[in-house]
């Protein structure tokens, strides 16, 4: 093995060997707090390092300052030989080291996932050899180790044969992931592991061999990844906040408590909605009823007002349509509530279709064409010139509920007067005419910081709830395209906004993409963007505590999709009653590398209640897959 390395700090790396195996499990532990492998106590853990120190299959560096341990490194050459390496020669060993906490069924599942991990990688056709994990201690920290490391990990792969290593990094832990693709570490794809997603990348292990520096300032933290030996799913704050977020009922909600959960941040829920879905996730630390907010909107502030004190929350984070009023009474908030809320003023542009669009032909950013109604008598002369078919929406709405398409003057004529009796619009808030665009459908996330883009994410839509990428997508993959995510920044750049919003784009016969609407609020498909590394929620909260991050965009998407069964469900039915066969036989096929909305293997409950909640809905509705309350649209 590589020779041991010497400062004059009497700090020596020296190869990984059993008499280390407590010390290097009672660091693991303490470095590694938040991590499965730490639960299973300081017994197990020594016999893990003891084993991988004594396989053929595993090896490892250790720091002694002063003779004793501060720090380590663990590699494996073949994951699965060395699996079955601990578990032929070592196995009696560690089921009595768990004998009391295999009775636990969550214990129990994790080391089941745990043992299944070196198949699930193999499948994916990953290099088995693996940098597992890394911990250095505070006091050994700033001095190069954590390169030396890598360095000499690298260079024992390959003096052994080895081409190439695959490192895991949890897609939370940023400063990693960046540091990993400046580097040209290739990203392969991703993985989830303990409720856990991690990038994976491969690297060739004569990669150090070149002129290239590992630049990593001296301030590795103890995670390097999340495999089945490294746990634990955010970077150490010094502040954690406790968050209160609004709309349980809907997936945005629930996107926004596994990101926040998963990092150990407090996470109250509230909504008007018993059986909201992410009130039952296992990281909702509690839940609070509230008023409906179109019904009783003075009610509906007051109530998370008092939900503010209550649980002693610090951050709000309003995750649907309820941003308006924080924003308009923003000065009425409890003392000492932060928030990251676009200015009343720059809202009320935003989330009106007709004066954003106005915008956004200022910018240079392409539009449909669209035309105000004074009356009927316009409306018919309008009819006369129009190019069919047209789209008839309403100033304000969500999830095309205030959306109809007309074929033709007659169906103009009454789907318009339609709109207007259904919703009680005034005269001055008639629908707008706009012009029908055929093309693909693809937004954009942006998360923005006094008038400063921080984080900004593409994604197209391949499927929606409604026939022809029409309405809320169902199943949709990120999108690699600079100039549509210029057009929109340039749009909330001049709207000096603050805070998240979402931008819908759809393409005209000639493929160039028109903005159809801005969401001054987050969005339905948020968790497409979690898993693909740009974690909004996350970046949201740091924001709002004025902890906002520089620009946090990875170079290159992994090739995922993300699924909103629930979403896909109601398409089914809608399709079935189109008598849309076809399409709705092309619902039920699966999706390969695809994540979903609403349901994470881990936390099951929450897909359960959405169900039972969405079930709820349709038949209160009379069988409408997209029920209204009054006020949604206006």
């Amino acid at each position: 093995m590589t020779d041991p390395v010497q400062n004059n700090d009497d700090i020596k790396i020296v190869p990984l060997s059993p008499e280390h195996a407590r010390a290097v499990a009672e660091l693991h532990i303490s470095g590694i707090k938040t991590g499965f492998i730490s639960s299973l106590g300081v017994e197990f853990v020594t016999a893990l390092y003891e084993a991988i120190a004594k396989s053929n299959y595993g090896y490892g560096f250790v720091v002694l300052k002063h003779g004793k341990v501060a720090g380590f490194a663990a590699f494996a050459t073949h994951l699965t030989g060395l699996y079955k390496s601990v578990i032929f020669k070592h196995g009696p060993r560690f089921i009595f080291s768990l004998a009391r906490k295999i009775l636990s069924l969550g214990t129990a599942k994790k080391v089941l996932e745990t043992l299944f991990y070196p198949a699930r990688v193999k499948n994916m056709n990953l290099p088995e050899a693996e940098f597992l994990s890394m911990v250095i201690s505070e006091q050994a920290r700033r001095k190069g180790l954590a390169t030396d490391f890598i360095k000499m990990g690298f260079a024992e792969a390959a003096n052994r044969g080895i081409e190439k290593l695959k490192i895991l990094a949890a897609v939370d832990i940023l400063p990693i992931n960046k540091l990993y693709e400046k580097l040209g570490f290739e990203l392969v794809g991703r993985i989830e592991n303990h409720g856990i997603i991690s990038n994976v990348y491969v690297v060739r292990t004569d990669y150090f061999c070149s002129d290239t520096q590992l630049k990593t300032e001296n301030t590795v933290k103890p995670n390097l990844g999340q495999s089945p030996f490294i746990a634990g799913s955010r970077s150490e704050t010094e502040n954690l906040y406790s968050v209160l977020v609004t709309y349980g009922w809907c997936r945005t909600t629930y996107a926004v408590v596994l990101s926040l959960g998963r990092r150990g941040i407090d996470v109250h829920v509230c909504d008007a909605s018993s059986t909201a879905m992410s009130r039952y996730s296992r990281h909702c630390k509690s839940f609070t009823k509230v008023p409906d907010l179109f019904t009783e909107p003075g009610n509906y502030f007051e109530a998370i007002c008092k939900a503010l004190e209550k649980t002693g929350a610090k951050v709000l984070l309003p995750a649907h349509e309820d941003v308006g009023i924080f924003c308009r009474r923003a000065k009425e908030l409890p003392k000492g509530v932060l928030t990251a809320l676009p200015p009343w003023d720059s809202y009320r542009i935003a989330e009106d279709k007709s004066h954003v669009l106005d915008i956004a032909s200022r910018v240079g950013c392409p539009t449909p064409l669209t035309l105000s109604v004074h009356s009927y008598s316009h409306l018919e002369e309008l009819s006369r010139s129009l190019v069919w078919p047209v789209v008839l929406k309403t100033h304000i709405g969500n999830s095309a509920k205030g959306v109809r398409i007309a074929k033709n003057s007659n169906e103009l004529l009454t789907k318009y007067k339609d709109l207007v009796k259904t919703f009680h619009l005034q005269n001055d808030r008639w629908p707008l005419l706009q012009e029908f665009l055929p093309g693909e459908a693809a937004g954009v996330c942006v998360l923005y910081n006094n008038g400063k883009c921080v984080a900004n994410f593409a994604e197209q839509y391949l499927r929606c709830k409604e026939p022809g990428l029409f309405g809320t997508s169902t199943l949709r993959v990120p999108l690699d395209n600079p100039k549509l995510i210029s057009q929109a920044t340039a749009v909330m750049d001049k709207l000096k906004w603050h805070g998240v919003a979402h931008l819908d784009f759809v393409a005209d016969k000639y493929g160039e993409f028109k903005l159809i609407e801005v969401n001054p609020r987050l969005w339905g498909a948020l968790a497409l963007s979690v898993f693909s590394g740009v974690d909004f929620p996350y970046l949201w909260y740091l924001t709002a505590t004025g902890n906002a991050p520089n620009e946090q965009i990875p170079s290159k998407y992994p090739a995922i999709k993300c699924r909103w069964i629930a979403g896909d469900y109601l398409a089914f039915i809608e399709l079935v009653k189109r008598r849309m066969f076809k399409e709705a036989a092309g619902v039920l096929v699966p999706q390969r590398n695809c994540y979903h909305d609403d349901f994470v293997l881990t936390d099951p409950l929450p897909f359960m209640f959405e169900i039972f909640d969405y079930a709820l809905k349709f038949l209160r509705s009379g069988g409408s897959t997209n029920p209204v309350v009054e006020g949604m649209v206006r």
